[in-house]
């Protein structure tokens, strides 16, 4: 029985190699996987690219200052892209849970690339007066993405404004981050 388990492990390894080995050998299918262009359609159409980041920073709001932190996902198409994004953020006592989409118009460039961007958002806001409201905000910022630091990831340095509508009186600030970008 062992005798058995032992050829069929090293049959089933001598295929991989095999099988792989040609893979890495043969030039041409090796050139043509490699400089193949996967952002286009064969319809002309460019094709969505979709990144992921995180980013953190400052909030400032109602004239106190704390922490912001957040995670996105970018889907991009010619020159905007769709930004789904989480954000929180605590200042003092009050914090804020935010389910955002944001539109993001991009101006596109070799080394920094500028942006703007709006959109909407739920966000879940508790502080010492309000306990677990659920209301509707609106978010617009704009920022640069720093492409030149590495080919595997890009520097966002952003900046919003956020409006959470609230029935007494809104609550408004900025929140300013900086993040990482990691494109699939």
């Amino acid at each position: 029985m062992k005798k058995l388990i032992l050829l069929t492990f090293t049959l089933l390894i001598l295929i991989f190699n095999t099988s792989y080995s040609q893979f890495k050998s043969d030039v041409q299918i090796n050139n043509f996987l490699l400089n193949k262009k996967l952002n286009k359609l064969d319809l002309g159409v460019t094709a969505g690219r979709v990144s992921l980041g995180f980013n953190g920073g400052i909030a400032v709001m109602e004239d106190n200052t704390g922490l912001a932190v957040g995670m996105f996902a970018e889907v991009k198409a010619e020159s905007f892209s769709f930004v789904p994004q989480a954000n929180y953020w605590k200042v003092n006592k009050a914090n804020n849970f935010e389910i955002a989409g944001l539109m993001r118009l991009r101006f596109e460039s070799v080394g920094i690339e500028p942006y703007v961007d709006g959109g909407i958002g739920i966000n879940f806001y508790n502080d010492e007066l309000i306990d677990n409201v659920t209301k509707i905000g609106l978010d617009v910022g704009g920022g640069l993405e720093l492409k030149n630091f590495s080919t595997s990831y890009t520097v966002l340095l952003d900046a919003k404004y956020k409006i959470i509508i609230h029935d007494p009186g809104n609550i408004k600030g900025f929140v300013i981050t900086a993040g990482l970008k990691f494109s699939l």
